[in-house]
């Protein structure tokens, strides 16, 4: 969900915007020592870019906002695709634009965007380490095992987007066995990067280990009342700031239990709630209410 660049409401920020991407375009287009400056610059806008974004909360202009920034960010990773830094916000990037603005209307578009997001992370993983590559198509004991001894803390944002990436886009793609069946690997990325870093992204592994375990019946290996665990666990870490974990806990969990009561009572929770309370990630809550709202409607269909 993390983005690049916000769209300023005065008319000058928005020029000076446009005039930064075509100094940055026309730069990458020369030379290897040109490109290297480019790339050193381009560095700089986006970490204020992601902070501008961030705090958005407009979510319409961060949903017109953000699409041109991912093209721009591709442009740089061409010319640079090693960069793990790079690799992680264009993963990130396009994982966050498909959950928050196209998953709920259009879920075949969004399951192609997670498919993108997850060339780039796991295309990267495979050159980072070549026994990681190897373990991919190997058993889960040898995937767990090389994941473990091959990655440390500091590969937590690209291990945690990479996997978001990949398990979103097999959440939506629950008629194909072949990609019900990387759930396992799923799962254990995600459960590392818990382990390494609990807090990332405001526990957001933790919330995502509640929707893996949520959504699928015990029979198929799901475990709701353990995913339950984790989205109250979620809630936790962040002080009941963040408020995407309610929206999953509703539409996974309760669904899945058939609770309606719990259901309408965390989205009526965030519905209610401010987005400010989440200081300097109000995007994230504008999100959640944008999609509890939505949910809200689909009540009779759910239950």
């Amino acid at each position: 969900m993390i983005k690049f660049f916000s769209v300023k409401s005065s008319v000058k920020n928005e020029l000076v915007n446009v005039r930064v991407v075509g100094f940055l375009i026309s730069i990458l287009l020369y030379g290897c020592s040109v490109q290297n400056l480019a790339i050193k610059y381009a560095g700089g806008i986006f970490d204020s870019g992601v902070k501008a974004i961030f705090s958005e909360t407009d979510y319409e202009i961060a949903k017109v906002s953000i699409p041109a920034n991912l093209k721009l960010l591709e442009a740089i990773y061409n010319a640079d695709p090693k960069n793990q830094k790079t690799v992680t916000l264009l993963v990130q990037g396009y994982t966050g634009y498909a959950m928050g603005f196209v998953e709920d209307d259009e879920p075949e578009r969004a399951k192609m965007i997670y498919k993108r997001a997850y060339s780039y992370g796991i295309n990267f993983l495979r050159w980072k380490s070549g026994r990681f590559a190897e373990s991919l198509d190997g058993d889960f004991e040898k995937f767990e095992m090389t994941l473990r001894t091959e990655f440390g803390r500091k590969d937590v944002p690209i291990l945690f987007w990479t996997a978001m990436a990949w398990g979103s886009y097999v959440n939506l793609s629950r008629d194909d066995p072949e990609a019900i069946s990387q759930i396992p690997k799923i799962e254990s990325m995600v459960k590392y990067v818990v382990e390494l870093d609990e807090g990332y992204f405001y526990g957001s592994g933790v919330m995502f280990l509640g929707v893996l375990l949520s959504a699928r019946p015990k029979l198929f290996g799901g475990d709701p009342e353990k995913g339950k665990e984790y989205f109250e666990r979620c809630i936790k870490i962040s002080g009941g700031k963040y408020l995407l974990p309610y929206v999953f806990y509703a539409r996974y969990y309760a669904v899945q239990v058939q609770d309606r009561q719990l259901y309408e009572q965390l989205l009526n929770y965030v519905i209610e709630s401010h987005v400010e309370v989440l200081e300097g990630a109000e995007l994230l809550n504008v999100i959640a209410k944008r999609k509890a709202e939505k949910f809200k409607t689909m009540v009779e269909e759910f239950f």
